[in-house]
């Protein structure tokens, strides 16, 4: 009998030690899993900016999606505004659909909250679709300013000023050299974002 019951105590011991044993490896083999497979536990894939830090790549190329879905509507609305200027009109919806300040209701299709200036450069050039796509081109840990595509950014937020200023003293001929002068510095841009460079693109219609 007490052989019996020594040979039942040395099979839980034996048991309890299998199981501890499994646990212990299972756990081990879970760290490194979390390890080994950075898309699951350990990505980091920064972009200079701390709105990127931690996104994996497939995150940061679908958020640049988004930001180039909205300029390419922010670019159609320039060109209707060229066409407008170009026309003599200097106000009327070409014009409010640019440069109008109010935030919309609920965002349009590509997810734009406010008009395409605004938009484009941002509430008081805070920085808008323009600035979030030239970030998106920084390396891990590295600041977006040295970019080449956050220059183009900064040579956009002085240009559009003096297109409003001469459609609200009604000079259609002005408003159209200045207009000229803004789709210089955006096709510039574009081109540094891998977007068409020409404002006549297809893309653009």
């Amino acid at each position: 009998m007490a052989t019996m019951r020594n040979f039942l105590i040395l099979l839980a011991v034996c048991n309890c030690a299998w199981s501890l044993s499994v646990t212990s490896i299972s756990r081990r083999a879970f760290v490194s899993s979390s390890i080994l497979l950075p898309g699951i536990a350990n990505a980091f894939e920064g972009s200079g900016s701390s709105s990127y830090a931690g996104r994996t790549p497939l995150q940061k190329e679908a958020k640049a999606k988004g930001y180039q879905a909205r300029i390419i509507e922010d670019v159609k609305d320039f060109n209707r505004l060229g066409n407008a200027i170009d026309a003599g009109i200097t106000e009327g919806d070409d014009w409010v659909g640019f440069f109008i300040p109010f935030q919309r209701r609920e965002p349009d299709s590509v997810g734009r909250t406010y008009a395409a200036l605004l938009d484009l450069v941002g509430v008081e050039k805070s920085g808008g679709a323009a600035l979030l796509l030239a970030n998106t081109f920084a390396k891990p840990n590295k600041p977006p300013t040295n970019l080449p595509q956050y220059k183009k950014y900064t040579n956009l937020l002085p240009v559009f000023d003096p297109i409003q200023k001469a459609g609200k003293a009604g000079d259609a001929a002005k408003a159209q050299k200045a207009w000229s002068v803004a789709a210089v510095a955006l096709s510039e841009y574009l081109e540094s974002v891998d977007l068409p460079s020409s404002l006549s693109d297809p893309l653009y219609k």
